[in-house]
């Protein structure tokens, strides 16, 4: 269990990784490719190589390629498992890239290339690293069948298979030297890219999945509000794929004080403190910029109070005292313990809340608060002694979403708090 240290400022668990996130009953395969349109993708130099015909991605024309640059796990993966279905044509050639980054023109300089090429005049074959670990010659795919292509990278270990069988196994040693072409194909972090190798290749995708192993790094931000401390952190507790930290302020705000060497993927705020100058402000929106994910819960709608930009991140501020926003007066919020509230799912398809039923919470109501107006609102509830939403999201390119509810021990016991708070974090994190 998560404990405040001496000094109260840190407190660490870490859990082991295990090979996959337990999200979503899907094994935390998470899909990068949506069957529809190139959403989440970028292509370089020509992008009407790529096109989206019957559900496939179809790649056709000059030389270019696409980038995965979407919000699953903010298109940054060191270890991972990656699967797609590939159909080749005769005489095509094409690629499957990681570890890589976006480039405008030429062939990807960063990151190693998983050949595709059943019967392209280049020896080189599907299932191997190119130039790294080929497969020569005699490819392990057929023209005109689907087949699957699948590579996991843990550690400096890259695994290649092609409908289950391996096709290369390759540790990069600590003396590699990479190719003389390619000084960027080193084991490192990065995206994926999709290669359209010339005119006449004709080649097919589809089912693009990634599943990270990597840990949802998250960073748990208490102070300024009594809670139940054990029961709380325990919440985060028992999952492979989220990593949790506490941070206990105790200077209102200092988490924001240095951001230089940040490394969480998710900040959750439970904090209800007010002091934040200038530079914590700017340093704060900035690692939203980079896409860091927040979840907000319960009395976090009082942090903060007097700036005004936390309340349009947030999408909510429970007045402290009686003040007027956006030319609209509030009076003091109002709340009250031990309130039984009816929850109710009003959006069914958010990945969020997708396939929770509606519950009961015994739980503190808050009224008379301020939202945004263009929250787009997940759960509310018809209890008059709180305002009806209770948790959304905001409609920024950021994930932020705010959980109202979580006051005590026994909010936190209920399964469906539980299970909004992990659903939460992966979702802010970009694995749901």
């Amino acid at each position: 269990m998560l404990k405040r240290t001496m000094i109260g400022l840190l407190a660490c668990l870490a859990f082991g990784v295990c090979s996959g996130a337990e999200s979503g009953g899907n094994d935390g395969w998470i899909s990068l490719f949506n069957g529809q349109n190139l959403d989440g993708w970028k292509a370089s130099e020509r992008e009407g190589t790529f096109t989206v015909k019957d559900g496939e991605l179809v790649v056709n024309g000059a030389r270019s390629h696409l980038f995965y640059a979407g919000p699953v796990n903010r298109a940054n993966f060191r270890n991972f498992e990656f699967t797609a279905d590939v159909k080749t044509t005769q005489g095509s050639n094409s690629g499957l890239y990681f570890h890589t980054v976006y480039q405008q023109d030429g062939w990807p300089a960063k990151g190693f290339e998983c050949q595709v090429n059943t019967t392209h005049s280049d020896r080189k074959k599907t299932g191997g690293l190119y130039n790294v670990q080929d497969v020569m010659n005699n490819a392990p795919s057929k023209d005109d069948q689907w087949f699957n292509y699948y590579v996991k990278v843990e550690g400096k270990h890259v695994v290649v298979k092609i409908d289950g069988k391996v096709t290369a196994d390759w540790t990069q040693q600590d003396d590699w030297v990479p190719p003389r072409d390619a000084p960027g194909r080193k084991i490192d972090q990065g995206t994926f890219a999709i290669q359209g190798h010339d005119p006449k290749s004709l080649v097919y995708f589809k089912n693009i999945k990634v599943r990270p192993l990597d840990p949802i790094k998250v960073v748990v931000v208490t102070g300024g509000h009594d809670f139940e401390h054990d029961p709380f952190l325990a919440l985060f507790e028992g999952y492979g794929d989220i990593r949790p930290v506490e941070f206990v302020l105790k200077d209102h705000s200092e988490l924001f004080e240095d951001i230089s060497g940040w490394d969480y993927d998710v900040m959750v705020l439970y904090n209800m403190t007010q002091n934040i100058s200038e530079k914590r402000k700017e340093n704060f929106k900035t690692l939203l910029s980079k896409g860091i994910g927040l979840v907000a819960l319960h009395h976090n709608e009082g942090a903060f109070n007097t700036w005004d930009d936390y309340r349009k991140i947030i999408g909510a501020r429970y007045p402290l005292k009686p003040q007027d926003i956006d030319g609209v007066h509030f009076e003091t919020g109002i709340y009250e313990h031990d309130v039984d509230m009816n929850i109710k799912v009003v959006d069914r398809e958010h990945p969020i809340t997708r396939g929770l039923g509606d519950f009961t919470i015994h739980d503190e109501a808050y009224k008379g608060l301020w939202f945004a107006k263009d929250n787009h609102v997940l759960l509310t509830t018809d209890n008059p002694k709180n305002d009806p939403p209770v948790c959304w999201v905001r409609p920024s390119s950021n994930r932020v979403v705010f959980l109202q509810l979580g006051h005590d021990g026994k909010a936190y016991a209920n399964p469906s708090y539980r299970e909004l708070i992990v659903r939460s974090i992966r979702w802010a994190g970009g694995r749901l």
